[in-house]
């Protein structure tokens, strides 16, 4: 189950897990809060259906207005405070929205007895999480986390804050995603304890800092298993190449260095770095500031910043094509605030592409520094600065050392199919074991 089947990381996680299973044989369906793609095997959690007829019908009202101007205004308004009024006030209190009656059917949406649950993002306005006690107790239920938020009163990742380890409240951060208009994050983090503690979860986490994290915080009442599984990538997509040929493959000036980085990197967003970012560009050597730098994932015109000329480069939704890119790189920047274990993080060092990146969430375990990458301290652009500098400036023979150990660093940790068969085997032993039944050395493994 997850918010959706097709979108970011954690969808893609998802899905990709989803039809492992089914390709190994068996019997695998995918619930979702919103569907988009065309999967026979694919359902979505009937939460409106499951509605009062009172709200479908101030809700089938508002789908009749325009939903643009001010018919979207008055629609909005509609779905909120005729349709289900308790529900907005509680919304407006701070409070998190729990109510998606859907979440009751999940047991049976696919029409066949269930073994095992797997669940991942339970944020995404989709999904109950007061019927996670009663889950859990049907079936064996794994939950693989994604970030941080069930581990909060409201935030996906808490940076700096520390709050979330002692019950929250007085949250310094409620903009941070998902926000809310009030501080309710005391009634929040209780609410979830409470749940946490009535509930028997397997919880599988991609890296050790967040495994840590769960240790520390009320969710670990309900655990009963604790697994680190590190994400996988298909390696036979991400692979190194002739780095030369590419980029004249793809129409780059094969004897000049490339830098790559996301484009929303450059702004000032929640979880990138992006003033540490910019203020690095400023302070680049000539040698960095000339190479060729390619912000990737948006079109439109070149971006200037200091000495530095950005050239944008469209979103690629084919992965082969997107490898690509990931193989013309002398090195990939990934510039956070937080983060948990980013995909292309992985996926650049499968195309033997080192990586300079912050040391921040799960980050630094993925990145050998010294060997794979540069790994710098979050909110310092001098020391990002240093570290671009640096890597323009190694020799022919320490960058392709470089390159050679991460592609061997991400054949060796982060194969999809690795990935698939650690998960597939736990639920396998999950579903053949007694009811209760788990190894005590498990529970912290």
């Amino acid at each position: 189950m997850n918010s959706a089947d097709l979108g970011g990381g954690a969808e893609r996680v998802g899905r990709e897990l989803h039809q492992a299973y089914a390709a190994a044989g068996e019997d695998a369906w995918l619930a979702v809060g919103t569907k988009r793609g065309t999967d026979a095997r694919t359902v979505e959690i009937p939460n409106q259906a499951a509605r009062s007829g009172w709200a479908r019908a101030w809700m089938g009202l508002a789908d009749l207005l325009p939903q643009q101007g001010a018919g979207f205004h008055l629609a909005r308004a509609l779905r909120e405070t005729m349709a289900e009024p308790m529900r907005w006030f509680s919304r407006r209190r701070g409070e998190e929205d729990f109510d998606f009656p859907g979440t009751a059917q999940l047991l049976t949406l696919g029409g066949d007895a269930v073994d095992v649950v797997h669940l991942h993002n339970l944020h995404g306005a989709y999904f109950d999480l007061r019927e996670l006690p009663r889950i859990s107790h049907r079936v064996p239920a794994v939950l693989s986390l994604h970030d941080a938020w069930l581990l909060s009163g409201h935030c996906a990742h808490s940076l700096e804050f520390g709050r979330w380890e002692t019950g929250c409240g007085d949250c310094p951060a409620l903009w941070i995603y998902p926000a809310v208009p009030r501080d309710a994050t005391a009634f929040n983090w209780k609410r979830k304890r409470d749940i946490f503690a009535a509930s028997s979860l397997h919880v599988a986490v991609p890296c050790e800092w967040l495994a840590d994290r769960v240790r520390r915080s009320m969710l670990m009442s309900g655990v009963r298993t604790l697994k680190v599984i590190p994400y996988g990538i298909d390696l036979d997509v991400f692979r190194p190449a002739p780095k030369e040929a590419v980029r004249r493959e793809l129409g780059l000036d094969p004897a000049r260095p490339v830098m790559l980085v996301f484009a929303n990197s450059l702004r000032d967003q929640t979880w990138k770095d992006g003033a540490a970012f910019r203020g690095a560009l400023e302070r680049l050597g000539a040698s960095a500031a000339g190479a060729q730098w390619l912000a990737l994932g948006e079109t439109g015109e070149d971006i200037s910043i200091g000495n530095v000329t950005l050239r944008r480069v469209g979103s690629e939704p084919d992965d082969r094509r997107f490898a690509k890119w990931l193989q013309a790189g002398t090195a990939y920047v990934h510039p956070a605030r937080a983060d948990t274990s980013p995909l292309v993080v992985m996926e650049s060092l499968a195309c033997a592409t080192p990586v300079i990146a912050t040391a921040v969430g799960g980050i630094p375990e993925q990145i050998a520094d010294g060997e794979t990458g540069t790994v710098v301290v979050a909110g310092n652009p001098g020391a990002l600065a240093r570290a671009i500098d640096d890597m323009i400036a190694l020799d022919s023979a320490a960058h392709d050392q470089l390159c050679r150990n991460a592609a061997e660093s991400a054949r060796l940790r982060f194969d999809s199919r690795r990935h698939a068969r650690d998960y597939l085997e736990w639920m396998r032993e999950l579903a053949a074991a007694p009811s209760g039944a788990v190894a005590p050395a498990d529970r912290h493994a």
